[in-house]
């Protein structure tokens, strides 16, 4: 949401400002995962705005996020 609003402020810049507190949202998890939620936090913000929904960066993240807690526990891979 706060992709929207900033857009209409800040432009094409929002969508990297829109990844700042995506970001901070993963402090905490290992090191590697919070430094790929700049690149991942503005490629779902672009996905969003081309987008024009949240839908779709809910679900990618959704299915990464089975998909390494799936590979994590063993059950694939």
């Amino acid at each position: 949401f706060l992709l929207f609003a900033l857009y209409r402020v800040c432009g094409p810049y929002a969508i990297v400002l829109q990844a700042v507190p995506f970001t901070i949202a993963h402090f905490g998890k290992p090191e590697l995962e919070t430094l790929s939620c700049i690149f991942g936090g503005s490629v779902f913000g672009y996905v969003a705005w081309r987008t024009r929904s949240f839908l779709y960066p809910f679900l990618i993240h959704w299915f990464l996020t089975t998909i390494t807690v799936l590979f994590a526990s063993g059950v694939i891979g």
